[in-house]
């Protein structure tokens, strides 16, 4: 093998890695050489090369990894959300701050959630899922959701239609009863999930709107039940809707 085809074997390899994170959080090396179908010498070394460069970092305590935020700086380049992220860093905190919970930013990408901001809550209930450039798939979660909700009527219809992923019991993935919680969301414009994604685990999350009242993003918090419900109704409601209008105002026109 040429040093060139060398190079490009390596490229490839490094993708594959990437790409083996797809909706999941946190991965062991171990499940990442499964993903890859490589050795875990090789998993390692180019798992430790992308650390260097911010693409995937590492948990010093379970050793586990998940993809780092330089890989949304490289996504930021090709869509029109890096201002959106950056104006909406300071709300995300704020919410976290007032709840507690870990708060999220999505979009909709490529068939999916992708999240393109995170600020964790309390460090005892922080959640192992949906790191910065990650995606979680459309139909799981309340964040995920409020994207769906919103799409064009035909993308929802072909998503509807296709296999969709049952990440628990609790995932909706039947379409008549998923499309009418859609039409829920759309006119409420706020999503509840309890133990959709993970068991044990609630989320809350409200549509961000531009200037035209379209959906362009969803902003959510998630955390143990006793973080996000009281009495099985959403708490912190009121918070996410006036930090979510206050960055509508911020938006550019």
């Amino acid at each position: 093998m040429s040093e060139a085809e060398g190079s490009v074997r390596t490229v490839s390899r490094a993708i594959a890695v990437l790409r083996a994170f797809g909706t999941s959080g946190w991965l062991s090396l171990g499940e990442v050489a499964s993903r890859t179908g490589l050795d875990k010498a090789t998993t390692l070394r180019l798992l430790r090369a992308l650390m260097a460069e911010r693409l995937v970092e590492q948990d010093p305590a379970s050793r586990d990894y998940a993809l780092d935020i330089g890989v949304l700086e490289l996504a930021a380049g090709a869509t029109p959300y890096s201002d959106l992220r950056l104006r909406a860093q300071p709300v995300l905190a704020q919410i976290a701050q007032a709840t507690g919970a870990t708060t999220f930013l999505a979009i909709p990408h490529d068939g999916g959630a992708l999240c393109i901001g995170r600020v964790d809550g309390d460090v005892a209930i922080q959640i192992r899922y949906w790191s910065v450039g990650g995606r979680i798939a459309l139909n799981a979660g309340a964040g995920p959701r409020v994207l769906m909700a919103y799409l064009p009527e035909e993308q929802r219809e072909a998503l509807l239609a296709s296999q969709l992923p049952q990440l628990t019991e609790r995932t909706p993935t039947e379409p008549t009863a998923l499309r009418a919680m859609l039409e829920t969301v759309r006119a409420r414009g706020w999503e509840l999930g309890v133990d959709d994604v993970v068991e044990g685990v609630a989320s809350l999350a409200v549509a961000l709107y531009d200037h035209n009242h379209r959906c362009i993003a969803a902003i959510s918090i998630s955390g143990l039940h006793s973080r996000i419900l009281e009495n099985g109704q959403p708490a912190h409601l009121d918070i996410l809707h006036a930090q979510a209008r206050a960055l509508e105002e911020r938006l550019p026109r």
